[in-house]
């Protein structure tokens, strides 16, 4: 795995890039101002980021298509030459119209980075390493910040500070940038897949995965998943058992948190928890959650089992083919979670985890929807159907089945259905429609949180409530030492995003932001008392800049990265670049708006009811993901992208 990590790490770089242009541009917008002759501070703050933010949503309105024609790597290199070209012109900037060009660029390639970036990284990781490896880019978000303040610093000593240099200097890591994505990066897998490049996609897969790494299992899903599509009517009728068993096992109709809470929460959940049961791991006792997966310890006490248990799907489709295909058994869960992993991590098997709750023993709702999902027949011989593609069946089985049954089997390639059905039809789908909602939500209620106005402005907002005086003694000016103090706050945050990398991956994406999100909440809060009730300035600085530190710390762990994660886990493959566009489009509405409404809160209600609004949108951002996100922690693309599609059609039949 280590060229999938290598990989992620250079793509990584774009938000490297992202972190020093986010930290750079306020401070230079204090010097241009004097150098142009503009009086107004905020108004020049509002220009140069409403700018990049504008370049960043035309772009994003773009991006899905352009995802999809050119290519992952391709969109990745135009970025960089975007972020390389606006960097030179930054650096040159004879007037204030050349800068707004330059900023307009610099948004542009921001904008493409934040989109693909993350479809990438997921799109390339292996499930039981892609939360760490998602999250990555926001480790390299702070990288290149405290660079930038590093540098800031440095410029502040000096007499006149070239304001140019600071956010100008960006072309210098945009030129390595470029020259690792032309000449290492290889192209995403499932891309190619979807683009019908299919031995391309296996030695782009082969090269990710390592020379001796068996990747027939992994390539086979990807391929089954984009090449060949169901017909309404299969997933209609999977939907039908689906949302009966959700409805009737998960929890009490009556109920509150039922009306509430969205059924895949529930259902994934009890998945996660039956697992989690079955492994029956003594050494992670009080956190039940961390043996989800630990399924290699078992294997071996199981081996006669398997045996007996794998070789019965593998007759029932036998049989279904010496009917001519009565009786084809469809699979969701076998065909699609299968997660392959290192020697010493733990894994599914072939089967999938539906097999893996065969063998361990489940409850009887699990057992129910599992027996279901494999048991499910199509017995209506003159209705059209869809071909399926199985995962105990090739697709060579299924072309020939359809000659044999033309009117049985309809097999349908993605370059066929583009033509059919336009792309903003197919966000249309009740699966795929609902998903695009909760990844705009979260986009928007992440900037809405207003982490990262405060991380923008944190040197004006440590002068602003005293901190910069507490360390008055060092000899350096308030200014200087408040960008120092800034620097050492994001190197603070490195260790937090290092354990969030570490933990996606073994206690989820929901126990980490549900977990941060309250401590997230309280800190706001504490922030908003310290400035309105009366105490002295030396107490006031102490707490607020403590409780400060505990906000970012408690954001970088949890709403700040996981969003991203989310959102690039949650759609198919063949809507993942347009859906991931709507999300970013949100993402940076909800930047612009936090942009302008952060200086007009503070000349109005002040800070403290700036972030006691902050603490009201953490809270709905909170229910949100309690109520409507399952856990998606452990599970393929594909296996998420089906079992959201097909439950969220129940509710329209």
């Amino acid at each position: 795995m280590k060229s999938t990590v290598f990989s992620a790490v250079v793509v990584s770089i774009g938000y490297t890039l992202l972190g020093w242009d986010f930290a750079a541009l306020l401070e230079a917008n204090r010097h241009m101002e004097k150098e142009f002759e503009l009086e107004n501070g905020h108004s020049i703050d509002g220009i140069t980021i409403s700018v990049s933010a504008f370049g960043a949503i035309v772009i994003t309105i773009f991006s899905g298509s352009l995802l999809d024609w050119l290519g992952r790597r391709a969109i990745l290199v135009h970025s960089s030459l975007l972020l390389l070209f606006g960097g030179l012109l930054m650096l040159w900037s004879p007037n204030i119209y050349i800068l707004l060009l330059a900023r307009l660029f610099v948004g542009s390639g921001s904008g493409l980075v934040f989109t693909c970036v993350p479809i990438y990284i997921s799109e390339t990781s292996p499930p039981n390493l892609r939360g760490l490896l998602v999250t990555m880019p926001h480790f390299m978000f702070f990288i290149g910040t405290i660079f930038s303040y590093c540098l800031i610093f440095w410029l502040t000593l000096m007499s006149s500070p070239k304001w140019r240099i600071m956010i100008g200097a960006i072309f210098a890591p945009s030129i390595i940038y470029l020259a690792l994505l032309v000449y290492y990066l290889p192209e995403s897998p499932r891309w190619l897949a979807n683009d019908g490049k299919l031995s391309e996609a296996r030695v782009s897969l082969q090269w990710l995965r390592g020379k001796k790494h068996d990747i027939s299992g992994e390539i086979e899903t990807i391929v089954e998943s984009v090449d060949f599509i169901s017909d309404t009517a299969t997933e209609t009728e999977q939907g039908q058992s689906l949302a009966g068993l959700i409805s009737s096992h998960i929890w009490p109709q009556n109920t509150l948190y039922s009306n509430l809470s969205d059924p895949l929460v529930g259902l994934l959940g009890s998945i996660h928890e039956t697992m989690s049961e079955a492994t029956g791991s003594r050494r992670n006792i009080f956190f039940p959650v961390f043996n989800s997966f630990s399924f290699l310890e078992h294997e071996h006490m199981n081996e006669n089992r398997d045996d007996s248990n794998d070789q019965q799907p593998r007759e029932v489709y036998s049989a279904g083919e010496a009917n001519n295909g009565d009786g084809l058994r469809t699979s969701l869960l076998s065909q699609t979670a299968r997660v392959e992993v290192n020697d010493t991590n733990t894994s599914f098997t072939s089967e999938g985890s539906s097999s893996y709750l065969r063998r361990h023993g489940t409850s009887a709702f699990t057992q129910e929807f599992m027996s279901s999902l494999h048991d499910h027949d199509i017995e209506e011989e003159d209705e059209e159907t869809s071909g399926m593609a199985l995962p105990y069946q090739p697709a060579y089985r299924y072309m020939e089945n359809s000659r044999r049954h033309p009117y049985r089997y309809r097999i349908i390639r993605l370059s066929e259905t583009a033509d059919m059905k336009s792309k903003w039809r197919m966000l249309l789908q009740p699966g795929i429609r609902y998903a695009l909602c909760y990844g705009m939500l979260l986009q928007a209620l992440q900037q809405s949180a207003g982490i990262s106005m405060l991380l923008r402005y944190t040197p004006e907002i440590l002068k602003q409530v005293g901190v910069v005086s507490l360390f008055s003694d060092i000899g350096l000016s308030p200014h200087s030492t408040s960008i120092l103090i800034s620097a050492l706050n994001a190197l603070l945050m490195l260790p937090c995003i290092t354990a969030a990398m570490l933990l996606m991956d073994v206690c989820g994406r929901r126990a980490l932001i549900l977990g941060t999100t309250p401590i997230l909440i309280l800190s706001l809060s504490v922030m908003s008392l310290s400035t309105l009730v009366d105490m002295g300035s030396l107490e006031r600085a102490i707490l607020f800049h403590l409780a400060l530190t505990i906000c970012f710390c408690s954001y970088v762990i949890g709403l700040g990265p996981i969003p991203n994660v989310l959102c690039s886990e949650m759609f198919p493959t063949k809507a993942r670049a347009t859906c991931l566009s709507f999300c970013s489009l949100s993402f940076w509405f909800g930047g612009l708006l936090s942009a302008y409404c952060f200086p007009v809160m503070l000349s109005t209600i002040g800070l403290g009811g700036a972030c006691g609004i902050y603490a009201l949108m953490c809270c709905i951002a909170l229910c949100l993901i309690y109520y409507r996100i399952p856990e998606m922690t452990a599970f393929n693309l594909e296996f998420i992208a089906e079992l959201f599609q097909n439950s969220r059609q129940s509710r329209y039949i």
